[in-house]
């Protein structure tokens, strides 16, 4: 066992060094990096009626469900938990009406203050984006006043876990 380890550092050592070389001739190491999703269910098109704030927790109550990433791509029930969220750092930004294109006059709100206004609602999920304590939904805001569907991102920090709360 030690033989193997002892085997690694030297390989990892003698990388470094010949990336060192290499980069005092001028030569430079080009590093590819290829998403590979790790989430287990994607969200995209998926339908949110209602998002319950208990505590620092955020529940995000789904519709139909989402689709699983793995096997035959089925659609399960389920709604979505993000734990230890941040109002303080989290934002719902209301971009253009129906996803319009060109100049347009947006609006940014504390998640705390759109939770406490917009409690009636409909978004449905087109993209998501997950980063370092991070994520980011951006969709289509139906709400029960308004005719045209507003374009909306949602942009969370929390410091908890997401949890899929899958109904078997």
């Amino acid at each position: 066992m030690r033989k193997s380890f002892r085997a690694e550092v030297t390989s990892l050592c003698l990388f470094c060094y010949t990336g060192a070389k290499q980069q005092e001739r001028g030569i430079h190491m080009n590093v590819i990096y290829h998403f590979q999703p790790t989430a287990p269910y994607s969200l995209h098109d998926m339908r949110v009626n209602r998002i319950e704030r208990t505590g620092e927790n955020l529940r995000f109550c789904f519709e139909t469900g989402y689709v699983e990433l793995k096997g035959e791509n089925r659609q399960v029930s389920g709604d979505l938990l993000i734990e230890r969220v941040s109002m303080a750092f989290s934002d719902v930004y209301f971009l253009s009406e129906n996803g319009a294109y060109g100049t347009f006059q947006g609006q940014r709100m504390e998640l705390e203050s759109f939770l406490d206004r917009y409690r009636d609602i409909s978004f449905e999920i087109l993209d998501e984006a997950y980063g370092y304590h991070t994520v980011t939904y951006r969709g289509y805001l139906s709400l029960p006043d308004r005719e045209p569907l507003m374009e909306v991102m949602l942009s969370l920090y929390y410091t908890g876990n997401i949890v899929y709360e899958v109904q078997e």
